[in-house]
């Protein structure tokens, strides 16, 4: 697998948990966390210890498996399911898991949709033989987070349910705050230190610390339901009460990632368990089968994608899931602790830096390698996450940019027919890429190469758009809604 991620670092005492918890007698605080067992089978818990042993659990599962942990798992699970189901329980399990996940992961391709627009926008709105490293990084990143959308697409497709990414409901409305517990907006705005400031904010990690990069080191710069659930009487594995989780506890797309993670783990125990009528013991019990029923040929592989920057993985199993959120999360805020997507010693073409890092440097007109990070270092070598990049400077003239009005809407160009008609035209090129997106994660995977077309109109239309003034202030610029060709 891939690589072990920032969040490693939490203590080790949160995967060594009690084998049962006696549930007489407990008070409104959680004391200590509930077993997984008791978690997914006891009706009698309480919300408040459904909350705690989710947030305890999660944290736990995926600290093991994103980090190939595969034998401390196994040992995880041992000391999780060491009851039998008792068999009134039995019948308990039948969880309704294909609605949750629609929902979840298709929230997923929408932050991932999210980013693409602004991302794209900056770039689009820098002028042409200005800012060559500036859009290089964002250029790097808008690609990347293309590829975590198709990669979301096929954890949907293995479980054998049909991703959406073009219809209506699956555009972004600018501005608008990503949904997790986040107290930012992002919007469309042209290249400036706070669009990229938003950039950051959007990319942040979980982990607040990180390695220092070594001084000396070269680098290249560059929808509710009701169902029956595992909870009778409280009724707490709802989709609801699942979201609501997320939209209170997560505070970034990594951590997103690792509760999505967990929910899909949970459905695969319990897959296992109507299945065999016992708890898996092991990683290998619930890899494969289970949830995952997918047709393997609706999946885009890394022969197919004609994208660049980081590994496409295709999923038929519980590791390629694994695979994907690695590369999603390793790319987004660091991967083994470092400022780096990956461990660079694994890397065959030269390390490069998470996302977060990489607009860190645009912001602070500094590159991190080659920097002396000591008066931030502590005795392990670790630093803050916002520590500024202090190597070599990155060139930026911020007023290098078309002044684009803020979130432009089609309905600020009706009094001007050519300008309107462009924006329509601008947003039909964008139309026909998601279409080509959605064709190729039905099966038809050729379609991926019509991709790279519109992306090459998209810059030619969005800089039209941005060249011609609205009002005494602003120039108009791409809108991205959505328009039914």
């Amino acid at each position: 697998m891939r690589q072990r991620l920032i969040n490693k670092t939490e203590q080790s005492q949160e995967t060594t948990l009690s084998k049962g918890t006696n549930l007489a007698g407990r008070n409104a605080v959680v004391t200590e966390p509930l077993s997984l067992q008791s978690l997914l089978f006891d009706s009698g818990i309480s919300k408040e210890d459904w909350i705690e042993g989710l947030k305890h659990h999660s944290k736990a599962v995926t600290n093991l498996l994103l980090n190939d942990q595969i034998d401390e798992f196994n040992q995880y699970l041992s000391s999780q399911f060491s009851l039998a189901v008792p068999e009134a329980k039995k019948d308990s399990t039948k969880i309704k898991y294909r609605p949750v996940l629609q929902d979840l992961l298709q929230t997923a391709i929408l932050i991932e949709h999210s980013t693409i627009p602004p991302y794209l926008t900056a770039l689009y709105s820098i002028k042409d033989g200005t800012n060559a490293l500036a859009s290089q990084i964002i250029r790097s990143v808008a690609v990347e987070e293309m590829l975590h959308l198709i990669m979301v697409c096929n954890v949907l497709n293995a479980i054998d349910i049909q991703p959406s990414v073009n219809q209506s409901q699956n555009y972004p409305t600018y501005p608008m705050k990503l949904p997790m517990n986040v107290d930012f907006y992002v919007g469309l705005e042209k290249f400036s230190t706070n669009s990229i400031a938003t950039f950051i904010a959007i990319e942040s990690p979980s982990s607040p610390l990180v390695k220092a990069p070594k001084y000396d080191q070269e680098t290249e710069s560059v929808s509710s339901f009701t169902q029956r659930t595992a909870v009778q009487e409280n009724n707490f594995w709802t989709l609801d009460n699942m979201k609501d989780f997320i939209m209170k506890n997560v505070h970034t797309i990594g951590e997103y990632y690792d509760v999505l993670f967990f929910y899909i783990v949970v459905f695969q125990i319990i897959a296992y368990f109507e299945e065999h009528g016992s708890l898996p013991k092991s990683f290998e019990d619930i890899n494969k089968g289970g949830i995952f029923t997918g047709d393997p040929s609706k999946q885009i592989r890394p022969e197919q994608y004609y994208g660049s920057g980081g590994k496409l993985h295709f999923v038929e199993a519980l590791d390629g899931v694994i695979a994907v959120f690695q590369e999603i999360k390793g790319q987004g805020e660091g991967a083994d602790d470092s400022i780096f997507d990956v461990d660079p010693s694994q890397f065959e073409e030269g390390a490069e830096l998470a996302h977060y890092f990489r607009f860190k440097e645009v912001f602070h007109e500094h590159f991190y390698v080659g920097g002396n990070y000591k008066p931030f270092m502590d005795e392990n070598g670790m630093m803050p996450v916002i520590t500024p990049p202090t190597g070599k400077a990155l060139p930026v003239d911020w007023s290098q940019a078309y002044p684009m009005k803020p979130n432009p809407k089609l309905s600020d160009y009706t009094g001007n027919k050519e300008l309107h008609a462009q924006g329509v035209e601008f947003n039909k090129t964008y139309k026909r890429l998601l279409d080509a997106i959605q064709s190729a994660v039905e099966g038809n995977h050729r379609e991926l190469e019509k991709s790279i077309m519109y992306m090459y109109a998209l810059k030619e239309q969005a800089v039209n758009l941005m060249k011609q003034p609205l009002d005494s202030q602003n120039n108009a610029g791409p809108t991205f809604e959505y328009i039914n060709l």
